[in-house]
């Protein structure tokens, strides 16, 4: 992660710097007036400010030239000033006190909650979203027992009813001309639940995105948000546009497939400063290697180093599962899917793996301490 911070006075770099959580980066801003000329400015995701005066045209203008990126301002003026100004977006204010805590909770990986909302993206089809997203969407069952929406969005096309061997119900674009009626019963009378508790709606075939309007996406992904707690997108395979920072907005996060190829990493590094100059959270736009292959270079930390960016985890290649695929009987899960899944719930959970020594003995292990 990088970051940038703007102290006048000087006064409180050092609080500053160690505040910053470990393995991101910090640069700093010395003459505000040129920085569309500096790369730090134009790569950083978090803009941190020590505000010692109000007003202060200076701050005003670097808020609004970064933003929608996150703008952490440190208020240290005498009357804490700042607190009693509109907020824009993805603006925090905090006391010097709690500035780690705050840069914490922006630049953390987290594990996907009860109910949450999550964006499967990538540059390139270098992996089987469709199947990616059918796992998750099975491993959040498992774990929430609540039905869980997945939104297969994803070019070419729409695979998950096919990978279910289920008849497609009601697609996303006829959605549009039906949101007045969205409710979970509703849907379900479409033929959305492919699978118990899985529900999905895809795109029809030969369809472009050019019939979706704006306002019409809006008031479906509000009724969708009021139907489920758990949404899954999967927008693989679509080129960065307006639509999908749209709909990145709504998730909670977003993991970028890639798999180790140099054209595939670089693309993925763009997408993730596109979903950053969106004002998404930086610590939610996390990596997947996928597939991974440990014998094959770059690595994961030479990946890690040259991305500066969260590695969430690796999946295996999953040509195996072709033949369920092929047959419709991923579900319910049996043999090679079950170790698949697996690796899936450690992307989930972010659970570290239990040491072999310690499996090997019956022993219980816990991050941090053995038992």
């Amino acid at each position: 992660m990088n970051l940038v911070a703007y102290d006048v006075r000087g006064q409180y770099r050092k609080q500053i710097a160690d505040a910053v959580p470990s393995g991101a980066t910090l640069n700093w801003i010395e003459a505000p007036e040129c920085l569309t000329s500096l790369a730090p400015w134009r790569q950083a995701q978090i803009l941190v400010i020590a505000a010692t005066s109000w007003p202060d045209k200076t701050i005003d203008y670097l808020i609004e030239v970064f933003s929608p990126r996150h703008v952490v301002l440190m208020d240290m003026t005498p009357e804490c000033h700042w607190y009693g100004t509109a907020h824009q977006v993805n603006l925090h204010l905090c006391e010097g006190e709690r500035l780690a805590e705050t840069l914490s909770s922006l630049i953390a990986m987290e594990a996907v909650l009860t109910s949450g909302r999550l964006a499967l993206l990538s540059a390139r089809n270098d992996f089987d979203s469709a199947l990616l997203a059918i796992s998750l969407a099975w491993q959040m069952i498992a774990s929430h027992q609540q039905e869980v929406l997945i939104l297969d969005l994803g070019q070419p096309s729409s695979d998950i009813a096919n990978y279910l061997n289920q008849p497609a119900g009601i697609d996303f674009i006829s959605l549009q001309e039906k949101k007045a009626c969205i409710s979970k019963s509703w849907l379900l009378d479409q033929g959305v639940a492919l699978h118990p508790q899985i529900h999905v709606i895809g795109m029809p075939d030969n369809e472009q995105f050019d019939a979706v309007t704006k306002e019409a996406l809006l008031a479906v992904m509000e009724q969708l948000e009021a139907a489920y707690d758990s949404i899954i997108i999967n927008l693989a395979g679509i080129p960065p546009c307006p639509l999908v920072f749209f709909l990145a907005k709504y998730c909670q996060q977003h993991w970028l497939l890639s798999d180790q190829k140099n054209v595939s990493l670089a693309n993925t590094r763009r997408l993730a400063e596109s979903l950053f100059h969106a004002g998404v959270r930086p610590g939610g736009v996390n990596v997947v290697l996928a597939p991974f292959l440990p014998q094959v270079l770059p690595g994961k930390a030479m990946i890690a180093s040259q991305l500066a960016l969260p590695i969430r985890g690796e999946l295996p290649c999953a040509h195996q599962l072709t033949t369920d695929i092929n047959a419709g009987t991923l579900l319910p899960p049996t043999g090679q899917f079950k170790d698949f899944l697996q690796q899936v719930e450690k992307l989930l959970s972010l659970k570290p793996e239990k040491p072999h020594w310690l499996m090997k003995f019956g022993w219980r292990y816990s991050a941090g301490s053995e038992t």
